[in-house]
């Protein structure tokens, strides 16, 4: 029964295995409820609404704490399928990162993960598979985001990988991959003119916008004849060639690319740490809280559109008419600020200044994490 995600818990992980326990008191709690209501469809509804009107309440965050451990460890198994063969971490490793990465959202407030989630547009019947469909792919865009500091293909599809790139780049690479035909780059540059001048998103695109591509190419090249198939072929041979140029096969993974004073987050995750940090966690939150009410409103709008909006940098820039730097900079000096923060908590040496901070790219992706959960509450409240 599903309903057994919300009071099993991990005890161990070796491998590709993760080994799980029952919490006596939280499937003590699930059999109270399973006893009022019809079946696991009914309890999902009322841990739910449990959550929204008391989120505070241990108990029931405890249940969602689990829930949200076991769908990361599906999460995982399916990212480690699709991704194993391409890098080198074992699914062990890639299972704990995310779980670093959602170490604050799940230990204080599972209610900030769920900020999104917008149950009121579930269908009858259906909430318990939407809720898991929802979670699961909040958590992979979390896993895929943070492999993405190492490896820039990963979760993307070929054709999402080609529309990164600038024809020079393309044409550089085919070259350089002993493709030399005028067909390809020519495809890719109609394919490109016709996505910018689209309003829909690439995985939303449908016959006629391919069409839009094909016509384009006769434009060009009459005695160029093709259908979409051949030309969504040539675009996803040109993706996978990008790919492999970008991020060759088993590319090396790093998870111990921290200096020496940098693991506070890895050393912080549930299961290596004894629960009291809790309310060490709870503490960060209070001093980011702190940090964020003293921001300028402009930088507090750049926070919001970033971490809450998930913008890019040159979105809020042309929101906001400024330069794309301006937003970079901005973003930058708040993780600074926050890995101050963390620093002054653990006694760890920090410069005063933070132009004298550099921070690495794992650090400062996690930094991101925390404050993207942060700001799923935090900022939309104020």
């Amino acid at each position: 029964m599903s309903v057994r995600y919300f009071y099993t818990t991990i005890k161990a992980i070796e491998g590709d295995r993760v080994f799980w326990y029952e919490v006596p008191q939280l499937r003590r709690s699930i059999a109270a409820i399973a006893g009022k209501v019809a079946d696991d469809e009914a309890v999902y509804l009322d841990l739910w609404q449990w959550l929204q009107n008391d989120p505070n309440n241990q108990l029931v965050k405890s249940h969602w704490m689990v829930f949200l451990q076991y769908r990361s460890s599906m999460v995982t198994q399916r990212v480690y399928q699709n991704v194993g063969h391409r890098i080198d971490a074992d699914y062990e490793t890639l299972f704990y990162y995310l779980l670093n990465l959602l170490a604050t959202a799940i230990t204080n407030n599972p209610s900030n993960f769920y900020g999104n989630f917008q149950d009121k547009k579930t269908q009858p019947g259906f909430f318990r598979l939407i809720l898991e469909k929802w979670t699961d792919k909040k958590l992979r865009n979390t896993l895929y985001n943070f492999l993405r500091g190492e490896y820039k293909t990963i979760g993307r599809t070929n054709l999402g990988i080609v529309s990164l790139f600038s024809a020079n780049k393309i044409q550089k690479v085919l070259r350089t991959s002993g493709i030399f035909t005028e067909n390809h780059l020519l495809i890719f540059n109609c394919f490109r003119e016709v996505k910018k001048a689209s309003l829909r998103s690439l995985d939303k695109w449908q016959e006629e916008d391919w069409q839009q591509v094909i016509d384009r190419l006769q434009q060009l090249q009459p005695q160029v004849i093709l259908t979409v198939g051949e030309v969504q072929a040539k675009l996803n041979q040109i993706g996978e060639i990008m790919r492999n140029h970008i991020d060759p096969s088993y590319s090396k993974f790093e998870p111990t690319n921290y200096d020496h004073d940098s693991n506070y987050f890895w050393e912080n995750l549930p299961s290596k740490r004894p629960s009291q940090d809790l309310l060490q966690q709870q503490e960060i939150w209070e001093n980011i809280n702190k940090l964020l009410i003293t921001l300028e409103d402009e930088v507090k709008q750049i926070v919001y559109y970033y971490y809450h909006q998930k913008m890019t940098q040159v979105q809020i820039a042309n929101r906001l008419g400024v330069h794309p730097s301006t937003i970079s900079r901005e973003i930058t000096q708040l993780c600074k600020k926050v890995y101050q923060l963390l620093c002054a908590r653990e006694g760890k040496d920090c410069p005063k200044l933070l132009n004298e901070i550099k921070l690495q790219s794992r650090q400062k992706q996690e930094i991101d994490a925390y404050l993207e959960y942060f700001c799923q509450s935090y900022l939309t409240q104020n």
